[in-house]
């Protein structure tokens, strides 16, 4: 090999050795985000710096990535590493409170915003259009949320969890539908009324506190039903056939596990 042709094989490879680190200069200033399938956690992908700690909704719009979390409504530059959040406190029988200054190390700056209606009007509006996004099944019915990362139903208004156990959802024309972990509870949409039926037998779950917690956070508001004769049977009608189609897609044996039986007409005798 002639020293001409061995010059052009250095001078390549040192331009290729060029724009491989400017490259990597310029992917280093711009953050991606990832979501732990199991924490349910929103990451930045290079450091591992939590954005939050428990992801209830996320959307990415440009450069920025809005998210609903446990701490509340915050939006992650990805060009800045910035975080701008509006903390929310959430109530609930399992809630403990994030605190963003315990895990933002990684991330260059957090902002405060005092309230939602701080945010500009085109941000808000891609909170609402996140919120109205149905990936992994997600529900917006104002103000009622259900995540799709995670099995809870939540008042937005009120920042509180009815539940993190649901197992199915419908929504009527006046009603909510819902069935829990523990047995059904109905919203009525016009007065927010609260109706519960719970059972183990429903579905072998325990109440996990679901009653008392809305009992004591809704008051007069909710009622708990303590037989299903006592119930709308039209109402009782949908909840069976969401409970029989959810018993039949996860292949629930009602026998074995001690359940109610299939039928409901078996239940009233």
């Amino acid at each position: 090999m002639n020293a001409k042709r061995l010059g052009f094989i250095i001078v390549a490879i040192l331009l290729m050795g060029l724009s491989y680190w400017a490259m990597s200069m310029v992917n280093d200033d711009v953050k991606s985000v990832k979501v732990d399938p199991e924490q349910h956690t929103l990451v930045v992908t290079s450091n591992d710096a939590i954005i939050s700690k428990r992801l209830l909704a996320m959307k990415q719009v440009g450069d920025d990535v809005y998210f609903l979390g446990y701490e509340g409504y915050g939006i992650y530059n990805v060009k800045d590493n910035t975080i701008r959040l509006n903390t929310v406190q959430f109530k609930g029988t399992h809630i403990e409170p994030g605190q963003l200054k315990n895990y933002q190390k990684g991330v260059r700056h957090v902002e405060n915003v005092g309230t939602f209606h701080d945010f500009t009007a085109e941000e808000q509006q891609n909170f609402t259009d996140m919120l109205n996004a149905t990936d992994k099944g997600a529900h917006y019915i104002p103000p009622y949320y259900q995540s799709g990362y995670e099995s809870s139903f939540i008042d937005l208004d009120t920042s509180f969890f009815i539940t993190n156990n649901v197992k199915s959802l419908k929504q009527g024309q006046s009603k909510i539908y819902i069935l829990d972990g523990s047995g059904f509870i109905i919203i009525n949409r016009g007065n927010k009324e609260i109706q519960g039926y719970f059972n183990t037998r429903i579905l072998g779950e325990g109440t996990k506190g679901v009653p008392d917690s809305l009992k004591g956070y809704y008051g007069s508001q909710f009622i708990r039903i303590y037989a299903l004769s006592k119930m709308d049977p039209e109402d009782v009608s949908i909840l069976w056939n969401m409970r029989k189609q959810y018993l039949a897609k996860n292949k629930i044996d009602v026998q074995e596990q001690n359940l109610f039986p299939i039928e409901l007409v078996d239940v009233h005798q």
